[in-house]
């Protein structure tokens, strides 16, 4: 009986883990946009929504080119017909898998590199809110606009790459390993990217660009290339959703999605990858426990729209992380580059509750 009961919450338990992958590549992207240079990219769920778009327009006019569908994507037979190709060509979907994967990456770069040139003249005030007016400018002409993504109805007949698998259950393990899998690989090339001199910089960047700049730093340069793999990354990530959803909706994509992001970065630390694992979980969790479908695991079904209850929730943590523990669960801590490890080694350097000071010395040294 237990093992039934598994069975039968293995689409849940999946979908949650789907999800906090998911969530967990846009809050590391937005953690080094804003949390390490200090770019407030308010607009980030318009680069995921990049990558989504690409990964399904591209998949379904490939597979209706190759079925020889009519009436183009958005056609009711079309979908179905590309529904049933896919399982049993495993080639052929696993194929657009991958591609949509690379070219979402390069157009969502391309456009983090579009979007350097307005943080380059803007505040940050000022240049939050015109990454929101973009995203959400985006979103109402995908929303109009039948050619990208079926309008207000959607693009759907995405097939998930592990479709040829049959068991549902199984398809939804592979596919959330392999999200899981996509999820690590950005976590450690993230990492590998802000512990060297360039999170250095991009620190350096964001605490004063102008010291930057009389030291003889291109901060032009450190911020484009952050809202570029940052970018990227975020495209990937809608890549991943919209495989898993098999199909794309425009109106999955408000700016809502971004703070519940910006929510999971300050919950967990800026400048602190650690951090954002635990705060992208928290979020991820609570957003999944006032969701109706959590309820209904349970028997419970409720007569109110639970959905509104998330912006609630995600303003009034923003509010209490920022009032009560503004450093978030774990602190912010130095660049882990080579030359911290051999200070530590030396006794150049203490550790402290949060960033590390250099280690005082006696007068016998002195």
């Amino acid at each position: 009986m237990m093992f039934e009961q598994l069975y039968t919450m293995i689409p849940f338990i999946t979908t949650f883990l789907t999800f906090y992958a998911v969530y967990l590549m846009l809050s590391l992207s937005l953690n080094l946009e804003y949390g390490y240079g200090g770019i407030p990219n308010f607009g980030h769920v318009f680069f995921e929504s990049i990558g989504a778009y690409v990964a399904g327009n591209l998949t379904a006019n490939l597979l209706n080119w190759i079925v020889a569908a009519r009436g183009g994507i958005c056609a009711y037979p079309a979908s179905h017909a590309r529904m049933m190709f896919a399982p049993l060509h495993p080639i052929w979907i696993v194929g657009m898998f991958v591609f949509s994967i690379i070219i979402a990456a390069l157009v969502g770069g391309i456009f983090g590199y579009l979007a350097s040139y307005p943080a380059l003249r803007l505040k940050e005030d000022f240049l939050a809110i015109t990454l929101i007016f973009i995203g959400e400018i985006g979103r109402v002409v995908v929303r109009n606009e039948r050619s990208i993504a079926c309008g207000l109805v959607g693009l759907t007949g995405v097939p998930n790459p592990f479709i040829w698998l049959r068991d549902p259950n199984l398809m939804f393990i592979a596919y959330t390993v392999l999200a899981i899998l996509f999820a690590a690989g950005s976590y450690m090339i993230i990492k590998r990217f802000v512990n060297s001199p360039f999170g250095r910089l991009l620190k350096s960047v964001r605490d004063d660009d102008l010291v930057a700049m009389t030291l003889g730093k291109h901060v032009p340069k450190a911020r484009a290339w952050a809202l570029i793999l940052g970018s990227s990354v975020a495209a990937v990530a809608g890549v991943i959703k919209v495989f898993f959803a098999q199909g794309v909706f425009a109106d999955d994509y408000v700016p809502l999605i971004t703070f519940v992001v910006l929510s999971m970065v300050i919950l967990g630390g800026m400048a602190n990858n650690k951090g954002v694992l635990l705060g992208a979980l928290v979020m991820t969790a609570l957003d999944f426990m006032i969701s109706p479908s959590f309820f209904t695991v349970f028997g419970v079904t409720l007569q109110l729209n639970v959905a509104y209850i998330k912006y609630i929730i995600t303003g009034v943590v923003i509010i209490a992380i920022l009032l009560f523990r503004p450093q978030g669960l774990i602190s912010e801590r130095p660049v882990e580059t080579p030359g911290l490890d051999i200070a530590k080694r030396a006794g150049v350097m203490k550790p402290t509750a949060g960033l590390e000071i250099p280690a005082e010395r006696d007068e016998a040294d002195s």
